[in-house]
């Protein structure tokens, strides 16, 4: 495995509102075990320093960051990320996407270029920005935008260089995310 990859620093983002599913997603167990201790155990492989970042620390076990900002949405998870890492480069992922692989994440780590500012992977034509790469020039776009209370991080990646990584069909499964009960159940059906 490429040395500088794991030196990279690892957040899983645990703050969310978790409103569609109606309980803290990063809490909710499959076969034992909770989305974020299932997440921490694939980064584990691949990067030497994982971090949780949320509002509370619900994994006294793991190393966790508190948000920055007293605002609830992933832009400001990935701020917080990014100002706590001291590298180029950060991966984030949000605490209900339990099956990416680390052949997924060495793989968008490829895609690493001088100008590009995130590593996007893109399934079914769609972002999947909270499975990502963020280089540490997007901060002060990052912190503009929360300042201004313009949360949506969808609408600042049209002022990003991003490196678009397509995932193909066979591995789409990876990018299943526990937004409902419904998917919870499909997640059970796939560890089995």
């Amino acid at each position: 495995m490429d040395t500088s990859l794991s030196e990279i620093k690892a957040y899983i983002l645990t703050g969310g509102q978790s409103r569609r599913f109606n309980t803290d997603k990063s809490l909710v167990q499959i076969n034992g075990k909770s989305l974020t201790q299932i997440i921490h155990e694939s980064l584990s492989p691949i990067f030497n320093n994982i971090f949780i970042v949320g509002k509370e620390n619900n994994f006294p076990n793991y190393n966790f960051i508190k948000d920055v900002k007293p605002v609830q949405c992933p832009l400001n998870g990935i701020v917080t990320a990014l100002e706590h890492s001291k590298n180029d480069w950060t991966f984030v992922s949000a605490c209900d996407l339990p099956f990416v692989s680390e052949n997924i994440i060495i793989n968008l780590y490829k895609n690493t270029k001088s100008d590009t500012q995130i590593i996007l992977p893109i399934v079914d034509n769609k972002f999947q920005p909270l499975c990502a790469f963020y280089h540490k020039s997007v901060l002060r776009n990052f912190n503009t935008a929360i300042d201004k209370k313009k949360y949506s991080l969808m609408k600042l990646l049209d002022q990003i260089e991003i490196e678009k990584v397509e995932i193909p069909n066979a591995d789409k499964e990876q990018f299943l995310n526990i937004n409902y009960p419904d998917d919870l159940t499909k997640a059970e059906a796939l560890l089995k």
